[in-house]
């Protein structure tokens, strides 16, 4: 009977890389004590044309599970990381609560997640965003994947929408002909940050080997880590304005670098502000007041809201998550069988559910009216929890109520929990017409569901009417309204610090349930072989349709639309959404060998795509690419791709309502002091707006801010050049080099300008006559409540900022990829050497066109270096392997933006080098692991640059420090 090669359009080998994957693979053989001969042919990626080169025109990176599992990851993303080419995504080290915490998504180029698509064996996958398009690679047990191969430039002619910076194909195990089950589990030096990890997979042949099963699930337990984990909780690294800082070249700088940033009105204390006196004071723990102080103030602005270094209150950052905590089960399969020789059904299924524990805030307010709609709570004579020290402090100045500011730590912090559920199943039927013409047809349904549950949030009208209390008949406190005591209130001690019993947690908490679905229906065809012949080869082909239609709905908790759990102060409106879309598309791709075996031309390619998609929402787009190999001399190759990439607006873009929020805490205004003389050209523009001098430094009020999404979106329009070579001398067995140079430009870019990128555009660039000054409000009325939030703001303060989806002009990029692989034998074992590495060139968002002011800089920032490489050493010798692994994260600016050198007082962050070791032992059929990540036990750099600051940047920098695993893996 006829063995197939499974389908290079449907399965996973028409994405396999070209030269890089061949040394690997001999590399690989090596680490298990196989000698190897020559390096394997394999089918190259980035097309649908089934070839065995070893070069390829699209740059690829190719992870290896081994290689993960070799230095201790129990997830995809954190071994995706150590590629330079991968930016910062989404996963458990970002933030810990929102739309898509805990969902791991990749960011090829640091140019967003929407623009980056994820591929499962060559095929797209449903979305895990609540928004977006982008898809979750936690829900792909580990012990399935075989490998990942990275494309990084634009794909979109390939691969469809959403491939601008380039694909992800994670390429799964198909032909299992053994069990393995392998179990991890590791720890940080500081006995936290846990995790375990336990993969099954297996498989096997039926029907006298026609028929082909491999399936295999795992399962994943990763523990939370918290700031109080690392650091005193008093800590805080952050930036003040300087209250000495008096023009644009002063010798003074702007800003201040504090390392125990506090607020007194955070305090978890009670206190309250007595303007006749300017001073504040707090409710110690014994029941006596005194005023609160700060080791030194930093304060400009309302001495109500007064900020120091020290001293008495709190930052809002002593109870972050650096890390969610997760468990998940993941399971995949996959059943071939050749109903003929030449006809083969398949079906395959993957189904995962993610339990995410994120961690937010405790509640707090202030006397300011945007919590809960009329501020703080407040303390009256009659209220009989009201202490001795306060009520004479009121009764000495004749005040019959005081506004009492705090944070309530004696109750739960509010959390975040995501529970997803995601199904994908799809059926395949492919055969051959001829021995040169191939033909396939699939269909595939996936689906996820999150159940998010925002939990100890306060019911607002409970709240208010728990913390207003008289004494009761009986002599007892109760709630002073006589309803809410009919409903059953319990009246709350707004100056105690005990925890809340859990009758009043069970009054006044409440969890916000919302239920998000999202579906995808994927249905496609293609045809592929060889057209005719040339002198220097087959003409390859490949011509297909695919139609897709996406779903969203998502459905809010009665009581958050009623206003009851979302308020000003506490958590945010979301979207009531019933959205769906969908497409039907054309593809097409040539392979034309043009030269072969001729004087400087041992072998040129040209490599031609196109494809065009309809859509409901936009109409039609096109997407090409353009691509050539030559070969002049046997092992040297010159490659080089020009890609027109399209991105349609996903849903959240297109149909998140317009919604406004009021900015709380500390304000980003470059009319205020802080920003204000960074340039003669701001100053000139924050006069003309009507703010002739500084304003308040930080009003902690900030301006209404208007958001959402815009049905009138455009399509993104990209184009991408890559250009570079490969170099396999022949001299040198199993070394190979490659140098490419990239450049993306996308055109019509979406995005939402932040209000404070409004503010700043609106002053920087050469006049105030711009979209972004017509785009925001200031207070010129002094001294007057303003309409927009009712109470006095500061002159020339922010009131309202207009915020909304857009197609903004311009955002491009370009840098070099450099990488290199070679093996050798030293002594009795085999060493190898493996070197990814990128240099950015510039990373450029521009917002106005032809306006060079308005260009927003991106490259150099901390979060996105000119420079990332990782080296990967190995030394095999039998049956023992050792490995290490260097990976270099280049300096960079904590504000990238900064537009004086007057600015901060060091703008720089520098660079850091981690190196993970590995040692791992092969008897029988036993694997033993052993690693150590962050050998050296580097933490983040202390910088402060903004709330909460660079020690807090976990996506970036290690936060778990020296951490050590131990794997066991057994084979039969």
């Amino acid at each position: 009977m006829k063995k197939y090669l499974p389908r290079p359009f449907t399965t996973a080998i028409a994405l396999a890389m070209g030269q890089s994957i061949a040394l690997q693979v001999a590399m690989a053989d090596a680490a298990d004590g196989v000698e190897p001969t020559t390096l394997a042919e394999v089918i190259v990626t980035g097309s649908r044309i089934a070839r065995p080169d070893l070069e390829n025109p699209m740059p690829v990176s190719v992870l290896r599970m081994e290689d993960a599992e070799r230095f201790g990851h129990t997830d995809l993303y954190s071994a995706l990381a150590e590629i330079p080419g991968i930016g910062v995504g989404n996963s458990l080290l970002s933030s810990a609560t929102g739309f898509d915490s805990g969902a791991a998504f990749v960011n090829l180029r640091n140019l967003g997640t929407n623009r980056s698509l994820t591929l499962i064996d060559g095929k797209r996958r449903v979305s895990s965003s609540a928004r977006s398009s982008a898809v979750d690679i936690g829900t792909i047990p580990m012990g399935m994947i075989d490998r990942v191969e990275v494309v990084t430039g634009g794909a979109a002619a390939v691969y469809g929408a959403d491939a601008v910076t380039g694909a992800v194909n994670i390429i799964t195990r198909k032909a299992i002909d053994e069990t393995t089950v392998s179990v991890k589990t590791g720890m940080s030096e500081r006995n936290d940050a846990g995790e375990f990890q336990a993969s099954m997979s297996t498989g096997f042949r039926f029907g006298g080997e026609r028929g082909r099963v491999a399936v295999g699930a795992t399962y994943t337990r990763t523990d939370p880590l918290f700031m109080y984990d690392r650091y005193d909780w008093h800590y805080q690294p952050f930036v003040l304005a300087n209250p000495a800082n008096t023009g644009t070249a002063d010798g003074v700088y702007d800003n201040v670098n504090l390392l125990n940033y506090r607020q007194h009105y955070y305090a978890y204390e009670p206190n309250f502000w007595l303007a006749d006196e300017k001073t504040r004071y707090m409710l110690e723990q014994g029941g006596s007041v005194r005023p609160m102080v700060h080791d030194v103030l930093y304060s400009s602005g309302p001495a109500q809201f007064a900020t120091g270094n020290g001293g008495d209150g709190r930052n809002l950052t002593d109870m972050n998550q650096y890390r969610g905590g997760e468990e998940s089960l993941s399971a995949l399969g996959r059943v071939d069988f050749d109903l003929t020789d030449t006809l083969n059904l398949a079906g395959y299924f993957n189904v995962a559910k993610t339990d995410y524990d994120g961690a937010g805030t405790y509640y707090r307010d202030d006397t300011r009216t945007t919590f809960m709609g009329v501020g703080g709570a407040k303390a009256y004579l009659d209220n009989p929890f009201l202490p001795d020290a306060i009520r004479a402090i009121m009764e000495d100045k004749g005040l019959t109520s005081l506004s009492i500011d705090r944070t309530y730590g004696n109750f739960p912090v509010r959390n975040e929990d995501h529970h997803r559920k995601t199904s994908t199943f799809g059926l395949e039927l492919s055969g051959e017409f001829a021995d040169a013409i191939e033909w396939s047809a699939f269909a595939q349904y996936g689906r996820v569901t999150d159940h998010a549950i925002e939990g100890n949030v306060p019911i607002k009208s409970r709240w208010l009417a728990a913390r207003d209390v008289i004494t009761g008949p009986n002599g007892t406190p109760v709630c002073r309204s006589e309803a809410a005591r009919a409903d059953g209130c319990v009246p709350l001690n707004i100056f105690s610090q005990i925890p809340a019993s859990e009758a009043l947690k069970n009054y006044v908490l409440g969890d916000r349930d919302e239920f998000r679905t999202t579906t995808q229906q994927l249905f496609g065809a293609e045809l592929n072989g060889s057209a005719f012949q040339l002198l220097a080869g087959q003409v390859s082909y490949a011509v297909g349709v695919e139609y897709r239609k996406d779903t969203l709905e998502n459905a809010d908790d009665p009581l958050a639309l009623s206003g009851e759990l979302v308020y000003g102060g506490g958590p945010g409106a979301r979207s009531q959404l019933d959205v769906s879309a969908d497409v039907k598309e054309v593809f097409t791709e040539v392979l034309v060998p043009v030269l072969a075996d001729v004087t400087f031309a041992r072998r040129v390619n040209l490599e031609l795509a196109y494809r065009y998609s309809d859509y409901n929402t936009v109409g039609g787009t096109n997407a090409w690419k353009a691509g050539v190999i030559w070969e002049p001399v046997q092992g040297f190759s010159v490659r080089g791709v020009q890609s027109r990439s399209v991105r349609t607006p996903n849903f959240g873009e297109l149909y998140e309502p317009i919604v406004t929020n009021t900015t709380l805490g500390s304000i980003s205004d470059p009319c205020m002091v802080e920003g204000y003389y960074a340039t003669a050209n701001r100053a000139e523009n924050c006069a003309a707006l009507g703010v002739p001098a500084p304003g308040v430094v930080d009003p902690k009020l900030g301006p209404h801010v208007t958001s959402g999404g815009n049905p009138d979106l455009a399509p993104e329009t990209s184009d991408s050049l890559t250009v570079g070579f490969v170099w396999q001398p022949g001299f040198l067995p199993n070394f190979d080099v490659t140098v490419d140079y990239w450049d993306i430009d996308i055109e019509d870019v979406i995005y939402q300008l932040s209000y404070t990128q409004i503010l700043n555009l609106c002053v920087d660039l050469p006049s105030i006559d711009n979209p972004y000054c017509a785009a925001q409000g200031r207070n010129l009325t002094p001294n007057v409540p303003t309409a927009e939030h009712g109470v006095v703001m500061p002159a020339g303060a922010a009131l309202w900022v207009k915020a909304q989806q857009g197609n903004i002009s311009r955002l491009y990029a370009s840098g070099v990829d450099v990488s290199f692989r070679y093996l050798v034998d030293v002594g009795p074992g085999r060493l190898g050497f493996k070197l990814g590495g990128t240099r950015l060139i510039e990373d450029v968002l521009e917002t106005t066109p032809g306006v060079t002011a308005g260009n927003q800089q991106r490259d150099g920032a901390y979060t996105n270096p000119k420079t990332r490489a990782t080296l990967t050493t190995t030394y095999d010798l039998g049956n023992l392997g050792l490995a290490l692994s260097s990976r270099y994260w280049g300096k960079g600016l904590g504000n990238v933006l900064a537009l004086s050198g007057e600015q901060y007082e060091d703008n720089t962050v520098p660079s850091v080098t981690y190196h993970d070791l590995s040692a791992r032992y092969t008897f029988g059929g036993n694997t033993l692991n052993f690693a150590v990540t962050n050998l050296f036990d580097k933490l983040p750099p202390q910088m402060g640059f903004g709330e909460p600051g660079i020690y807090f940047g976990g996506q970036v920098y290690d936060l778990v420090g020296r951490n050590y695993s131990l794997g066991w893996t057994y084979r039969f």
